[in-house]
C-alpha cells in the first residue's frame, strides 16, 4: 500500500488541549485503521513541525478522509506527503540492463566501481 507522511502542526486550540495527549493518540490509531488505514509510525518533534506520522494506506482518499478527521477536532493541522521506498524511486529510472546489473551487484554484496 502507499505510504503517506503527514507532518503536524500543534494550533493555538491544541496547545491549550494537551491533557490526555495518549490516550487521543491512541485512539486516532484506532480511527485510522477503522477508515482503512494503518499508522506505521508516530514522533513528536521540534522545530518547524510537532509531529511527523507515516500511514500506510490503500490510496490518497483514505489518507485524506484519516487525516482530515484528524484535524477536524481542532487540535493539529497537516501537510501530507505521499512517499515511497528510495529503491522503488530509483528503479524507475533504470532500463531493464541497468535494474538487472543493480540485483546482480546486489547479489554479490559489493558496489560497482565508477
Amino acid at each position: 500500500m502507499p505510504i503517506f507522511i503527514a507532518l503536524g502542526q500543534v494550533t493555538s486550540q491544541g496547545a491549550q488541549n494537551h491533557n490526555h495527549l495518549i490516550a487521543r493518540h491512541e485512539e486516532a490509531v484506532k480511527r485510522a485503521k477503522q477508515l482503512g488505514g494503518r499508522v506505521l509510525s508516530s514522533y513528536a518533534t521540534m522545530g518547524r513541525y510537532d509531529f511527523v506520522v507515516t500511514l500506510d494506506c490503500p490510496n490518497m482518499e483514505t489518507a485524506m478522509r484519516i487525516l482530515a478527521r484528524e484535524a477536524a477536532g481542532g487540535n493539529i493541522r497537516y501537510e501530507t506527503m505521499a512517499a515511497m521506498p528510495t529503491r522503488d524511486f530509483a528503479q524507475l529510472f533504470l532500463d531493464k540492463a541497468a535494474l538487472e546489473e543493480e540485483h546482480r551487484v546486489l547479489r554479490s554484496g559489493r558496489r560497482k566501481q565508477s
